[in-house]
């Protein structure tokens, strides 16, 4: 292609435009271009170059990557450069070149500038922003790690303590037995009981520590559905907290055949955990109530007492691990409750609460009479 350019727009142009030879020399240049980076009139005396405008890097990038590009293709377009202003601060622009064979058989890059200052301010920001938001990602990943690995030392630490106390209470309560066997005097054999007592709580708060390890490091609590007489494992579990809770009056009321595919050893649990939740925060003065039912194929197992009544804002935490229902009441790590859901789950079954003034607390599980065939 051959042409000429005009000078009688050029100046008009909304954006600077230059005229250079191969070598880079500036042959023309309009004013929007001059006054972009502070000259009164472009080319000067001493025949400045395109690339002597640039900044440093500017020149490095024209040198290894622009000129060979615009030779190999006759164009480049949108390239960003560095410019130095005339009072040497860097004017970023936006160029496109395009390779033009003159009338005259001259070749000439033919050079379009466009002022990038705002887009510039905002790659700048954007740059910013993206390390700023690389160094909190950072921030935030040492901190999940931290916290992950403290929480794991917690529940490793749990599970070693527990299962470490464990023994020595059992010696404790087997000594005790055996004292009671040989003394009959009723003092003794009060302040026996009440040994026995205490470590029997003491071994079934052991119990619910563990199992909350266990929960917490993602794995689910262990069960083995067999045929069981749920009725019968009731009135065991009832007989044994009866010398636990001499305070309360227990009683159980069973509905339909007791045949159900359960663990004995984790129903019983379920059991003894509503029973002292029932204990801690209920009216002792009434009875508690175990209700074993079985009908439609659905289980529910459930303990009753009568107290003041459960806040509806908190009967979606009490299952959650160290929930409480009221911090009026001692006692209590606020796993029971925790531990009841879990064995529901290892049931595929779900918890359940109601509690009002007029009728009291209720709270247990439903599962499913027989197990899905394919956990079989």
């Amino acid at each position: 292609m051959t042409t000429e350019p005009a000078d009688d727009w050029c100046d008009l142009a909304p954006c600077g435009l230059m005229l250079t030879d191969s070598s880079g020399t500036i042959l023309r240049a309009n004013a929007q271009f001059c006054q972009s980076l502070g000259y009164r009139a472009l080319p000067q005396p001493g025949a400045p170059t395109f690339q002597s405008l640039l900044s440093m890097g500017g020149r490095m990038f024209h040198q290894t990557h622009w000129q060979p590009l615009l030779e190999m293709q006759s164009a480049v377009m949108e390239v960003k450069f560095d410019f130095l202003h005339a009072e040497g601060h860097r004017v970023p622009m936006v160029i496109n070149a395009r390779v033009l064979t003159l009338e005259s058989g001259q070749v000439v890059h033919s050079i379009a500038a466009f002022a990038a200052t705002d887009r510039d301010r905002y790659e700048q920001a954007l740059l910013k922003a993206k390390s700023e938001a690389e160094s909190l990602l950072r921030e935030r990943t040492d901190l999940e790690q931290q916290a992950s690995e403290r929480s794991l030392f917690a529940e490793q630490l749990i599970g070693i303590v527990s299962h470490d106390m464990r023994n020595p209470l059992t010696a404790i309560r087997m000594g005790t037995e055996m004292l009671v066997m040989k003394d009959s005097d009723p003092g003794q054999l009060k302040i026996a009981e009440r040994i026995n007592q205490s470590v029997d709580r003491a071994l079934a708060l052991i119990e619910d520590m563990l199992d909350f390890t266990l929960t917490k490091t993602g794995r689910s609590l262990d069960v083995e559905r067999v045929a069981i007489d749920l009725h019968d494992v009731a009135d065991a579990a009832i007989e044994e907290l009866r010398w636990s809770f001499p305070r309360i009056t227990l009683t159980h009321v069973s509905e339909g055949d007791g045949l159900v595919w359960g663990d004995s050893s984790r129903l019983t649990r379920v059991i003894g955990n509503l029973v002292a939740n029932a204990y801690r925060y209920g009216d002792s003065s009434h009875p508690v109530t175990v209700t074993t039912r079985v009908h439609g194929g659905r289980v529910r197992l459930d303990v009753h007492n009568m107290g003041p009544p459960i806040a509806p804002s908190l009967i979606p935490l009490l299952f959650k691990a160290m929930s409480r229902g009221s911090s009026s009441h001692g006692g209590g790590v606020g796993l029971g409750l925790y531990i009841v859901s879990q064995i529901a789950a290892a049931h595929d079954g779900t918890p359940y609460i109601t509690s009002t003034a007029e009728d009291g607390t209720r709270i247990g599980i439903e599962f499913p009479l027989k197990p899905a065939l394919s956990a079989v």
